[in-house]
């Protein structure tokens, strides 16, 4: 025996020796590597988890009533043939959606088919998560990208059902009925009744009214007659231009007359005849203006002769552009009695082309009159 070996003890030599006792060797427990505990959702994303396409399917109904109701409050602004009512309906379009669903989380639409835009918490997205939906929304519903269907796409492919701006802003729509934990007060849903009804009274009822009895008024606007400050002259107007008071003082005109988005409109300058020598003639004045108004930036486009108001006249057409728009001028030059006038209707050119006529058919209008006011 190797004397470097140490003996095994046995029972019979170590009185402190047990037997193991016989069982199972221990891997017949082994159920495999602990399971991960379940993801923990909040009350409303489980909810919003848990539904399926129906629920996009409400979200596409509440789109499509949003929209007859900007379809009916456009033309409950056009039954009362007023063109300042057009920035009004411009800032409820913009405001619907970002006021609405961040103070209430409801639209008409989501109102009537009782779905509800909620933070996390349950509650109304607030100002600035329902921004970030508004400004995607544009991309998402947007009439010229083929509607609502990328917000379907999307809702219908995510496991939350929302849109990119539901995502973005990280928002829900839920089911009023599944909202209960976050009903709101008495007061409140009365309120709620209340701003919803009045949008959609407004969006029927002056409507109907236009269609079953007054008519909807004619889209041409009434002849109006703008005279200048002293009275010596006029000019009838069509189009719906109204006196720009601000562009008179801002470069010195005797009469100055647009529309609302200034995307056209009619100056007027008067030069009295006894400022020139007696024997300046209509040509000359009108030869004298032309190489003023003409420049390096600007392209003739017509140059002729024409009546205003029965007296001969030259009028100019030329393109120029000013602050990096392209506009198109029509200059009408006529001499009375006592003046040289100046006349120039001015366009954006993508509108020259609709506007052209209607502008010389109100500059030829022009004529100057006794002084009476």
């Amino acid at each position: 025996m190797d004397q470097n070996q140490i003996p095994s003890p046995s029972p019979s030599s170590d009185p402190n020796f047990k037997a193991p006792v016989p069982g199972p060797p221990p891997w017949r427990n082994y159920n495999g590597p602990p399971v991960p505990p379940e993801p923990q959702y909040s009350r409303v994303e489980a909810t919003a988890r848990s539904y399926g396409s129906g629920i996009v399917f409400r979200r596409w109904a509440a789109t499509m009533i949003d929209l007859v109701t900007f379809v009916g409050i456009l033309f409950t602004m056009l039954s009362f043939n007023n063109p300042y009512l057009a920035p009004v309906f411009m800032g409820f379009l913009l405001l619907y959606h970002l006021l609405l669903e961040g103070f209430t989380g409801f639209t008409v639409g989501k109102f009537i088919v009782r779905i509800q835009a909620v933070r996390e918490d349950g509650r109304p997205p607030g100002l600035l998560k329902s921004l970030i939906r508004t400004l995607l929304r544009l991309v998402e519903t947007n009439p010229a990208l083929f509607g609502a269907i990328p917000a379907g796409i999307c809702a219908l492919a995510t496991k939350k059902k929302q849109r990119l701006g539901d995502m973005a802003a990280n928002t829900y729509v839920l089911k009023v009925s599944d909202l209960k934990f976050k009903e709101p007060s008495r007061r409140a849903k009365i309120t709620l009744t209340v701003i919803f009804s009045v949008i959609i009274c407004l969006a029927v009822i002056p409507n109907v009214i236009a269609l079953t009895i007054t008519g909807y008024p004619e889209s041409k606007p009434a002849s109006v007659v703008h005279r200048s400050e002293d009275g010596q002259f006029q000019i009838t107007d069509g189009l719906g231009l109204k006196r720009d008071s601000s562009t008179i003082k801002e470069i010195d005109a005797n009469l100055a007359i647009s529309n609302y988005w200034g995307s056209k409109g009619i100056v007027v300058f008067t030069y009295p005849k006894e400022e020139f020598n007696a024997d300046v003639t209509l040509e000359d004045f009108y030869l004298a203006m032309k190489e003023e108004r003409l420049g390096a930036a600007t392209t003739v486009i017509q140059d002729r002769m024409t009546r205003i108001n029965g007296d001969e006249a030259y009028e100019l057409t030329y393109r120029e552009k000013v602050d990096g728009d392209d506009y198109i001028y029509i200059a009408a030059f006529v001499a009375t009695p006592e003046h040289f006038h100046e006349v120039i209707a001015i366009t954006e050119k993508r509108y020259y082309e609709e506007d052209r006529s209607k502008l010389r058919a109100t500059i030829a209008t022009f004529k100057e009159t006794s002084g009476d006011t």
